[in-house]
This record gives structure tokens, C-alpha cells and sequence, in this order.
């Protein structure tokens, strides 16, 4: 019966959506934890920023090789010295910025922390502008205004007297923040050419060999053997969600639209904020939730507002139209062969 097919395939296509929303939740969750699971690893360890953030790049780069090895051998045997120098630049700046956050986290809490980074789509975008990629409209102007009062909104302690509370570890968490935003916009390009999966396990492997030499250069004493089970469980943790998050991120997209995920992205300072306040005990206060509110509203006006559905159609049927006709000109062959990014 008619109905009866039309109500299989709705059920189906509502059960291709699950898959996707859970992996975004979970990149959510990841991305809420990790920050607050460092600050533990800090009060209840010896371990130094530069031993914590060498472990999360070499457990991370470990987990997306097992991976990428996987799902694109090719992609990675495709990879040319070039292509190697190209990715150990961007890694150092972008997977080497967390030694820079593990640092500035040492000396601040995790929700200063949170509502810092949270600051990250204003600089992106400053950066896309600045590199003449993207053009900022008077809605990302009032966004990125909107994001700024909200973090210097939340970072008043007392509202009385107006006083700003500025830890010793915010500068380098903004300039972490800096060097994220920077990393996302140079590297948007050699992703797309080499896959997600290939692109960051190249930037992490590298990286990780270089934070390697720079810790036995510097003198880093080893990891005391008696840590208990809670801190090592922590590092783990820290490393493989590091990693994870890159392939849930990914496998959403392939489903759902990209604003949908920096819609469901700005709502990780809140709960990282909420996380922290549970179990670390920070203080949670109205203003700082006030602030934080205003930064989710600031970075939605920065990402931009989605089109309308017409718009949005009419786009996927151009680009239905363009990808038939480029199918047609591949030979069978050139049909089976996976692509350079892998299946995920």
C-alpha cells in the first residue's frame, strides 16, 4: 500500500538523522569535558602542562592512525615531502596550540577558560576577512562586538565596582584561541584536498614528533609511576576524545548542515562552564551566565544566518545537476576508486 511505503521511508529517513545528531552530541560532550578533565589531571597530579599536552597529541595521533590507516591508506601514501612540510606548519600552529592551552590552563580556571575560547568565530572570521576570503557583514560586526561584551561581561566579579578578574593563564588562553583561528582558516584548503582523516593525522603525527624532541630537549622528567588509576584514565581520556571529536564532527557533516553543527558548537562553553562548576566546584554566577549567553548570540550572528529553504533547494539541485554531468565523464573505474578523504 501507498502509505505504507511512504511511512517505511520516513521512518528510515528519520533513522539516518539519529546517527548524525548523536555523533554531534557527542562531539558537544567531548568538547565540554575535556577542558574540566585537564584542570583534574592538574589538581591531582605532578604533571606538567608540557607532559599532559604531549600525551593528548601522541594519544590522539596514535588513535587517528589506527584510523586513517583503515579507511585511507592511499590518502596517507599519496602524502609527498612537500605535503609534509605544508602539514608540519599548520600542526604546529593549530595541534601545537595546545601546549599553549594546557600552559594557560595551569594558571586559570576552567570557566575563564571556557568563555575565552568560546571567543574562537569572532577570530575566525577576523582572520577570513583579513585573508580576503569572506566579508564581514554588518550582522558579523554586531557579533563579534556582541561576543567580546559578553566575555568581559562574564569576567566582572563584583558589578558594583565594574572590576575585571583577569588570571595570569587568560592571555595565553586567548592566545591560543588566536592560534586555533588561524590554524582553521590556513588549513580549510589542504583538508579539503587530502580528506579530514589524512589531513589531521598527518598535522597530529608530526606535531607529536616535534613536542616529543622539544620535551626530552627540555629537561621533562618522566611521569611518576605512582599516579593513580583516576589520572591516567584522565590523560586517556583526554587524548582519544581529542582525536574523537574529529571523526564524530565529520561523520555529522556528511548528514547535516553545517550550520546545524555551529548551532549545536555554541552551546559548549555553557556546558563547560556547567560541567566545571559541578564537578570542580568553580563558583557559577548570574553575570557569568549572563555573559556566556550573550557570547552563544554573538557567535550565531558571526556564523551568519542560514538561507531560506528556496535558496537551499534550488542550490542542491544546481549541484545535483553539475554532479550527474561530472559522473558521467568517469569511467567505471574512476566510479569504484575511493576518494583521497576516505569513507568517513
Amino acid at each position: 500500500m501507498p502509505w505504507l511505503h511512504a511511512d517505511a521511508a520516513q521512518a528510515k529517513d528519520s533513522s539516518m538523522q539519529v546517527v548524525p545528531l548523536l555523533c554531534l552530541l557527542g562531539v558537544v560532550a567531548l568538547l565540554s569535558s575535556i577542558t574540566p578533565t585537564m584542570k583534574y589531571v592538574f589538581q591531582h597530579s605532578s604533571l606538567t602542562f608540557l607532559s599532559i599536552a604531549s600525551g593528548r597529541i601522541v594519544i590522539g595521533f596514535l588513535f587517528l592512525a589506527v584510523v586513517t590507516a583503515w579507511f585511507d591508506w592511499k590518502g596517507l601514501q599519496s602524502l609527498t615531502m612537500a605535503d609534509g612540510v605544508r602539514f608540519g606548519v599548520l600542526g604546529l600552529l593549530g595541534v601545537g596550540s595546545y601546549v599553549v592551552a594546557a600552559y594557560g590552563l595551569s594558571y586559570t580556571n576552567v570557566t575563564h577558560y571556557a568563555l575565552i575560547y568560546s571567543l574562537l568565530p569572532t577570530f575566525t572570521a577576523f582572520f577570513s576577512w583579513c585573508i580576503s576570503k569572506e566579508s564581514l557583514s554588518g550582522s558579523s560586526l554586531c557579533g563579534i562586538v556582541l561576543s567580546w561584551t559578553g566575555c568581559l561581561m562574564a569576567l566582572v566579579p563584583n558589578v558594583e565596582t565594574g572590576t575585571i578578574e583577569v588570571e595570569s593563564g587568560d592571555p595565553l588562553v586567548l592566545l591560543f584561541t588566536f592560534m586555533m583561528a588561524a590554524h582553521l582558516v590556513l588549513s580549510m584548503r589542504m583538508v579539503r584536498n587530502h580528506g579530514v582523516l589524512t589531513a589531521n593525522t598527518a598535522m597530529f603525527g608530526i606535531t607529536a614528533v616535534l613536542i616529543s624532541g622539544c620535551t626530552v630537549a627540555w629537561g621533562e622528567p618522566a611521569p611518576p609511576v605512582d599516579l593513580s588509576w583516576t589520572v591516567w584514565g584522565a590523560v586517556l581520556f583526554i587524548g582519544l576524545g581529542t582525536a574523537s571529536v574529529f571523526l564524530l564532527r565529520c561523520r555529522s557533516l556528511q548528514s547535516l548542515a553545517p550550520a546545524t553543527v555551529g548551532a549545536y558548537h555554541n552551546f559548549i562553553p555553557i556546558c563547560t562552564i556547567v560541567i566545571a562548576h559541578l564537578s570542580l566546584g568553580e563558583p557559577l554566577a548570574a553575570h557569568t551566565m549572563i555573559g556566556a549567553l550573550a557570547v552563544l548570540l554573538g557567535s550565531e550572528l558571526v556564523r551568519g544566518k542560514p538561507m531560506w529553504p528556496e535558496k537551499r533547494l534550488l542550490r542542491l539541485r544546481v549541484a545535483a545537476a553539475r554532479l550527474s554531468a561530472s559522473a558521467g565523464m568517469l569511467t567505471k573505474a574512476e566510479r569504484l576508486r575511493p576518494s583521497k578523504g576516505g569513507y568517513i
